[in-house]
């Protein structure tokens, strides 16, 4: 009877996770989105466009409203991208919020359900960690008569980073991105699972063996995920603005939940 209620407790919390990680994702994905559509909008071919539509505008008194258009279309993008940026990090916080709300209830009924629960919650965040923007960034100068230009927009996932560096003939980077991001932290979280599933001793202690040879390398993650921060950051001039994104936070999710995971099996096995 316990285990039943506790298994669904973990398909309900994982149910709110999974929906509150979705629409993180799709904000994210939205915010990011619209800001290179505003983006576009301010390189210096639309800015020398929407300087002659106001002088048009003006001369014909208002007949030709091209400016006031795109103006206004601009305001409601605007709005939009705010929302949109603010909900992405609202389900952020949701989808933690239930992870730790959860977590104190599996942890003091079964220690043993509790890995199992930070587990699959560690590859959730993983998973949305690597499909959402992990950092924004605009380089812009300013110049007479048409004000601020937007010279460069970059936004990145990791898998797309990988996949950037890959496509630009930076091989060994992206292969070592793509063994420590992806291959090497789905590994440990699976052996987790593993761990919290099985019974045997045995299996139990070759999964113990693994997961403490993976943890020698650790924070190699998130030293590749400051490779990729400062990568990004470290490109533009002081006329650069530069955003942190959710999926980097999702990604420090999955590190602190698999730290917490490994240190409660390895104290659990001695």
């Amino acid at each position: 009877m316990r285990t039943t209620l506790l298994f669904l407790l973990l398909l309900l919390v994982l149910t709110f996770t999974t929906y509150f990680g979705y629409h993180s994702y799709k904000n994210a994905s939205t915010f990011v989105s619209i800001s290179k559509e505003l983006s576009s909008k301010s390189d210096a071919n639309a800015l020398i466009d929407q300087k002659i539509d106001k002088i048009l505008e003006s001369l014909t008194l208002g007949y030709l409203d091209s400016y006031s258009k795109t103006k206004e279309k601009k305001e409601r993008l605007e709005v939009i991208a705010e929302k949109s940026y603010q909900k992405s990090f609202a389900y952020l916080y949701y989808f933690f919020g239930a992870i730790l709300i959860a977590l104190p209830i599996f942890w003091l009924v079964d220690r043993e359900f509790a890995v199992i629960f930070i587990s699959l919650s560690a590859i959730e965040s993983l998973i949305f960690a690597l499909i959402s923007p992990l950092l924004m960034m605009i380089i812009y100068k300013s110049f007479p008569l048409l004000g601020d230009v937007t010279l460069s927009f970059e936004s990145k996932t990791i898998i797309s980073t990988i996949t950037k560096m890959y496509q630009n003939a930076n091989y060994l980077l992206a292969f070592i991105v793509l063994i420590f991001s992806v291959i090497m932290p789905f590994i440990k979280s699976l052996g987790l699972l593993i761990y919290g599933i099985s019974k045997e001793m045995k299996r139990r202690s070759k999964v113990i063996s693994i997961v403490e040879k993976i943890g020698k390398w650790s924070m190699a993650d998130v030293f590749i995920v400051s490779i990729l921060v400062v990568f990004f950051a470290t490109k533009g001039d002081i006329n650069t603005t530069v955003s942190l994104q959710t999926g980097l936070y999702f990604f420090i999710g999955y590190v602190l939940l698999s730290m917490f995971s490994t240190m409660n099996i390895s104290t659990h096995a001695t």
